[in-house]
């Protein structure tokens, strides 16, 4: 590790030693090195893959669990949802309606869950003394997948709707 005097780049500096240095040996910056270190255990180590494996599995429960949700609520409103096409309103209306249905679970499923992961990294913190925090950017891409994940289990809770016949239910 090389600590630098105040007012030399860091870039700079690592592109000089590597010019100046044999192939085999790796020169990073700290924010290099922190990044290598992170795709290191994401990819490589098995934690990085059992952790991979938990979000994907967690995503495709939750659309199922989001998808049973919907389709019992559709399934109980089917008259309601009938009489809406029967008046003239268009599948992309009843769509959009499940939808917005589905960003309401979203937002009733992150907010609970982001709570208890806070409690969770705070315990986990204090019992491993890792240095373990919930970031902003993490939280965020949490709840961007918990939206695609809402909004795939709505359109398939639709499909339904679109084979609906307002003369059959009544």
């Amino acid at each position: 590790m090389i600590v630098l005097k105040p007012g030399y780049d860091p870039k700079k500096v690592a592109a000089m030693l590597k010019a100046y240095l044999k192939d085999d040996v790796r020169v990073l910056t700290h924010t290099e090195f922190i990044e290598f270190e992170n795709n290191f255990w994401r990819t490589n180590s098995p934690i990085g893959f059992i952790f991979s494996l938990g979000v994907s599995m967690g995503f495709v429960v939750g659309v199922i669990i989001v998808y049973q949700v919907l389709s019992t609520d559709v399934n109980a409103h089917v008259r309601e949802y009938a009489t809406f096409k029967a008046m003239g309103y268009r599948n992309y209306y009843l769509l959009g309606v499940v939808l917005e249905e589905s960003l309401i679970l979203a937002a009733l499923g992150f907010f609970p869950g982001l709570g208890v992961s806070l409690a969770l990294y705070q315990l986990t913190r204090t019992a491993t003394n890792l240095p373990m925090y919930m970031t902003a950017i993490r939280a965020l891409q949490v709840l961007v997948l918990t939206i695609i994940m809402c909004t795939i289990s709505g359109a398939i809770a639709t499909r339904k709707l679109q084979a609906t016949d307002p003369a059959d239910m009544f």
